[in-house]
């Protein structure tokens, strides 16, 4: 049945259906409340915490300065979103935020650069007029529950719809929300190895801040590509997302066993012969995506097929060919993606025929 065949009843069934895969309920927290009720990374000790996946405060104090600026003057500022999890609330989207509001109250930041209230400038909190603190505190801020339970899908999809604070949450960083498992152990475990860090330091070629996150993207990337880069066809973000539910659900203590010693020869290999494959560009040591995918994944088929195999040359990274394969506009192409793997693979394994 086409769109144009399907009747007002089944059109508003479907949007009825879609609405109530994600339960939620909307409230106001007092800033004194979510302050109160907060603990960082522990559920176990607060009503409110932010999870292992969230970033580090990564706000200026000029940026922090401005949050509390809007809230004291009551400006309307985004909602902060929550996950129910055992009772407790787990931040989803709204992280700086809340860290900004308990820096402030325990006097760990100055206001400065303020231009509407100049005249708070150089004050904490603790300096702040008996009403002015009161109006901090009291001021209300709108929250969205999202109802434990959830559809893992629709949690998913909430995640990237509702992140729509200034520092958008990458998409390595959405995963840490929704898929909870062994896979996204392994992951998280590989990012930080520190072979990989001095590989890999996190530079994306797309400006990305946090390192950590784009480190494991890159690890998700090669663990998903290195078992199944065939069937890609041209949607990462999906194809990746599709691998990391399916290996969360499946993946047992050997086969991370297995998938980890994989990726230590594959990055010790590569750390061995070429230390600065990845980069694109040895001072800015940026490491393109699509770059990293060649050769990490190339280097790992080509350890399957000669796993006694120590030393290789890495001089056709200069080559034009292989410069053509890792444009950045080839991202999203199967058959690219297919090429430059392929391409690494068979230069590696031509050297010891």
């Amino acid at each position: 049945m086409t769109n144009q065949e399907l009747s007002e009843s089944d059109i508003q069934d479907a949007v009825e259906t879609a609405r109530n895969e994600v339960r939620y309920l909307v409230t106001d927290f007092p800033v004194d409340t979510l302050i109160r009720k907060y603990k960082d990374h522990n559920p176990d000790e607060g009503d409110i915490y932010i999870p292992t996946y969230q970033r580090t405060l990564q706000w200026s104090n000029d940026q922090k300065s401005y949050f509390v600026e809007s809230l004291l003057l009551r400006i309307p500022i985004p909602p902060i979103f929550f996950y129910e999890v055992g009772g407790s609330l787990e931040v989803v989207d709204g992280s700086q935020r809340i860290r900004t509001l308990v820096e402030f109250k325990n006097d760990a930041f100055r206001l400065v650069n303020l231009e509407k209230l100049d005249s708070l400038n150089g004050l904490r909190f603790s300096k702040l007029p008996s009403a002015t603190k009161k109006r901090f505190l009291n001021n209300p801020i709108r929250s969205f529950v999202l109802e434990e339970g959830t559809d893992e899908s629709s949690r998913v999809e909430l995640f990237r719809r509702i992140n729509t604070s200034s520092k958008q949450l990458s998409d390595a960083e959405i995963r840490k929300g929704a898929y909870q498992g062994p896979f996204l152990d392994l992951v998280v475990d590989c990012a930080n190895r520190e072979v990989f860090k001095l590989l890999a330091p996190g530079k994306g070629s797309r400006g990305n801040r946090n390192s950590e996150s784009e480190r494991q993207e890159l690890v998700a990337r090669f663990f998903v590509y290195s078992n199944h880069y065939k069937l890609f066809t041209h949607d990462v973000r999906r194809f990746i997302d599709n691998y990391f539910k399916e290996y969360n659900q499946k993946l047992d203590a050997s086969g991370a066993g297995a998938m980890s010693a994989e990726f230590d020869k594959a990055m010790n290999f590569i750390a061995d012969n070429s230390a600065n494959a990845f980069f694109r560009n040895e001072k800015t040591q940026q490491v393109p995506r699509v770059r990293f995918e060649a050769i990490s994944v190339g280097v790992c088929l080509a350890l399957r097929e000669q796993p006694e195999m120590k030393t290789a040359s890495f001089d056709w990274l200069d080559e034009p060919d292989f410069y053509q394969l890792v444009r950045t506009d080839a991202s999203n192409s199967g058959p690219r993606l297919r090429s430059r793997i392929e391409f690494v693979r068979d230069k590696i394994l031509d050297q010891h025929e």
